[in-house]
């Protein structure tokens, strides 16, 4: 609803409502007036939040009360990301940009015109050896982090924006400890390429070998696209198992391979473009790849 008052003869359109409290001018963001013993809502005002500088861990909560949201009311809060702003995460366990506290009852108006992307998983350690015939798999590539977490109903204008989750890390390679003959062959497994993000995946160390060749280490991701697995070793004949790539961004790490006989180690899981906890999204552009990538669920 809009209130208008008249100045100098016109009505002129109220943009916002101020009360003063404790000394601080603070926006009004719900007014309430008692009709016939009934309290009536005359006045909703949206909370204007700006990203103009780039942030880690952005929490719309904490911008929406310092631009006068008192934490708890039922508002609608436009949010705009400008142009060539980045949002990143310091940790695949942290989204690069929460929603925080806002309750349920809130609606979030999304304007992103910059960039807003989960952090990288990291690659997998490549297998080991200890012994003439003993070696270990591989590890397991991390996941990727979420690139947003939503709390309320949020519609999006994305067209000019990116919204990338954290691409996984890849499974790092097994060992290879093999006897044939009188010969013994030993190499450690390659580590797992780092997954995409701007902070992105580390690679993965390259396997230790008790008597052998060290693995060769994975490759860090870059924002843009997962880093490469460490190849296999091969000792004389015998070659470990190489580690998966890590994944682009929104894309699941490639599994570790056997080598010469071994087992496969999994790649990290894609992190996820927005994380709705149940919430609905309304897309008014840019949904889909390349502003889009990872799931949205």
């Amino acid at each position: 609803m809009t209130l208008s008052v008249k100045d100098s003869g016109a009505w002129r359109t109220i943009t916002g409502l101020f009360v003063k409290a404790s000394g601080a001018w603070r926006t009004v963001t719900n007014g309430f007036i008692k009709s016939g013993g009934t309290w009536r809502e005359f006045y909703t005002s949206a909370i204007p939040v700006t990203v103009s500088t780039n942030q880690t861990n952005f929490n719309l909560y904490t911008a929406a009360v310092a631009a006068g949201y008192d934490g708890t009311s039922a508002v609608t809060i436009n949010c705009t990301v400008n142009s060539g702003i980045v949002n990143n995460s310091s940790s695949t366990g942290s989204p690069a940009f929460t929603f925080g506290a806002i309750p349920g009852t809130c609606t979030v108006n999304l304007t992103n015109l910059g960039t807003i992307e989960g952090a990288g998983g990291a690659g997998g350690t490549g297998g080991s050896t200890s012994g003439p015939t003993s070696s270990s798999p591989g590890a397991a590539g991390a996941a990727g982090g979420n690139a947003m977490n939503i709390t309320c109903p949020t519609t999006i204008t994305n067209g000019s924006g990116y919204i990338w989750g954290g691409g996984g890390g890849g499974g790092g390679g097994h060992g290879m400890a093999f006897i044939s003959g009188k010969d013994n062959y030993n190499s450690g497994g390659g580590g797992g390429g780092g997954g995409a993000g701007n902070t992105a995946g580390g690679g993965g160390a390259g396997g230790f070998a008790y008597n052998g060749l060290t693995g060769n280490a994975g490759s860090a991701g870059s924002s843009s696209a997962g880093g490469a697995g460490g190849a296999g070793r091969t000792d004389i004949s015998f070659t470990s198992g190489a580690g998966g790539n890590g994944g682009n961004p929104g894309q699941a790490g490639a599994i570790g391979t056997a080598g010469q006989a071994g087992s496969t180690s999994a790649g990290g899981a894609a992190g996820k473009a927005i994380n709705t906890n149940g919430n609905s999204v309304t897309w008014v552009s840019g949904s889909s790849d390349p502003n889009v990538k990872g799931a949205v669920s």
